[in-house]
């Protein structure tokens, strides 16, 4: 069967929101909202025409990496497969959504600076003792307030940011040295 892969730049429209799978595997979901803007030689500038609303899932590291680096407002670029799902809501009516099944995430850089730091391979195998919900729970609130299993975790304000780049796997507690 034939796949559709596209690739869309967008703004996103709220924080990427950590989850995991039935089987324990992460996964994050937001919103892309992308804009076309047409030159309107009438006005003698560019218009902005409709907009497209986007829903974009990223698995495993994907999601983790999207979680700790993409906030609501930044200009991304995604690339994935395409997936439009089509429901009957009442008689004769229906919805649709527009879903990418993320491959790659990344800022828009011809709007921007960004700046790349390589993470820690994480492990997402769910006999390691890093999978216990626990831990993912504590790691979540180190990565800045995201949600775990739909409960949002808080996070002090007296509490440092973790910099995953000073990280010592070998007397920091979370952290997993990359191989």
């Amino acid at each position: 069967m034939n796949e559709s892969y596209l690739t869309v730049a967008g703004n996103v429209t709220a924080d990427p929101v950590l989850r995991q799978t039935k089987t324990g595997k992460p996964f994050a979901t937001f919103r892309l909202a992308s804009t076309a803007r047409r030159w309107d030689p009438q006005s003698r500038g560019y218009v902005d025409a409709g907009t497209n609303f986007v829903s974009v899932v990223a698995f495993n590291s994907l999601a983790a990496n999207v979680v700790a680096s993409v906030k609501k407002g930044e200009p991304v670029i995604v690339h994935g497969r395409l997936r439009v799902n089509v429901w009957a809501v009442d008689e004769g009516r229906t919805n649709t959504s527009v879903e990418i099944d993320a491959y790659n995430v990344g800022h828009d850089l011809s709007l921007g600076q960004s700046r790349f730091a390589k993470a820690a391979r994480a492990q997402f195998d769910s006999q390691d003792r890093m999978a216990a919900d626990e831990i993912q729970e504590s790691l979540a609130e180190i990565e800045g307030g995201v949600e775990v299993q739909g409960e949002p975790s808080e996070r002090s304000e007296t509490e440092g940011d973790f910099d995953l780049a000073t990280a010592d796997p070998e007397t920091d507690q979370y952290v997993v040295a990359v191989a």
